[in-house]
């Protein structure tokens, strides 16, 4: 068994048989690389270790394989439906091109071309999705490698933190018609759940008992409980059920409510509210919620933040919790007696003279004198 290596072009390639298979690897410009290669190869070769790589390997259609990932992988998403279009986005973008030509510097002229049109957080969902697929590819022996393997996503900045007035909940809450979008709103100024969190909602999810709700697949993975107020307790008892189905919420066939963007915005319209997305009405009952002296521990536990650092968005709503903290600080001093300086502990700042040097020496010649007829001296 023998190999050989030939130049084709600027790059070096090896050749050699495995069982009667003639096999051509390029190397790159180096020479001397591909000499180290081939001879590598011929040693695994004798191992019995070398196996031919898969030609069908990359070959498959993204538009295909984006099919099979929704057909495999659609049930385990959250957020199915905006996951699915997403899917769909991509396989709009690359077509029938085989994995394998999918470039990593396609990939980050796409994301530079998203940046003047969408935000960083947008981006990164995106090409999150895109990642977690050429992953599964590579999984499912359909790539060799991720074009995205060690790509690095955008910065966000998340400082959006609309909010409403108490006045402005009310108008928003009367400006619905439809009762299901009246009660979907309601409940999330009440609770600051999330939308996806609100239309999962089952029967047995809601603890009139304790006054809780159990929201079990939350944004982060786990499970927290929600408390409800007298306005949640309420509508929840009067809320119609259908006996076909356990949800809370739920169409007219007994599924799961999909078109809730139209009718919440027709309510802004109505409203006079601009610029404002479902998810603000989180973000009004976590700013209400702190403006009414709530503890932002507690907010954290509620609205299910993994880290206190996104709690704190809110934490400037609360003037009064600096003054309170400067209260606290007084309280701590205040049975405390203020105690004279001594100059050996505190020394202030030195500026003596002639002039202060003798007034000093009067004043104290006549001092020691008294001092020491007090002592008995």
């Amino acid at each position: 068994m023998s190999g050989t290596i030939y130049r084709r072009g600027q790059s070096w390639c090896v050749g050699f048989t495995v069982n009667g298979r003639r096999v051509r690897e390029t190397v790159g410009p180096n020479k001397r690389i591909a000499e180290r290669v081939l001879s590598l190869r011929m040693t695994q070769v004798l191992e019995n270790r070398y196996f031919p790589p898969n030609r069908q390997l990359g070959r498959m259609p993204f538009k295909d394989f984006a099919q099979t990932y929704l057909e495999r992988e659609g049930p385990l998403l959250k957020s199915i439906r905006t996951e699915r279009n997403r899917v769909l986005a991509w396989a709009r973008e690359f077509g029938n091109r085989p994995l394998g030509q999918i470039t990593r510097a396609e990939i980050e002229a796409w994301r530079r071309e998203r940046m003047s049109i969408c935000r960083p957080a947008t981006i990164n969902r995106d090409l999150s999705r895109l990642r977690h697929m050429l992953n599964i590819a590579v999984e499912w022996e359909l790539l060799e490698e991720s074009p995205m393997k060690g790509m690095k996503f955008l910065r966000e900045n998340n400082a959006r933190t609309r909010y409403l007035s108490l006045e402005e909940c009310q108008r928003l809450i009367a400006s619905c018609i439809a009762p299901h979008i009246r009660a979907l709103v309601t409940v999330a100024l009440h609770s600051g759940m999330r939308l996806g969190e609100i239309l999962n909602l089952r029967r047995h999810d809601l603890d009139f008992a304790s006054g809780f709700i159990l929201v079990r697949d939350s944004k982060n993975g786990e499970s927290r409980h929600v408390p409800m107020d007298a306005t949640l307790f309420a509508l929840f008892r009067a809320y119609p059920h259908r006996p076909s189905t356990d949800l809370v919420f739920s169409s007219s066939s007994g599924g799961h409510i999909v078109d809730v963007r139209t009718g919440f915005q027709n309510a802004c319209k109505r409203a006079g509210l601009i610029d404002l997305h479902f998810h603000d009405l989180r973000h009004t009952f976590a700013s209400q919620f702190v403006m009414a002296g709530g503890n932002l521990f507690i907010l954290k536990s509620v609205l299910g933040h993994k880290n206190i650092t996104m709690t704190q968005r809110y934490a400037h709503l609360a003037p009064t919790y600096l003054i309170k903290s400067i209260d606290r600080m007084n309280t701590l001093w205040a049975g405390v007696k203020p105690q004279a300086s001594t100059p050996g502990i505190l020394p202030g700042p030195s500026s003596v003279t002639a002039a202060s040097q003798a007034a000093y020496e009067d004043t104290l010649a006549p001092a020691q004198t008294r001092d020491d007829a007090g002592l008995g001296i």
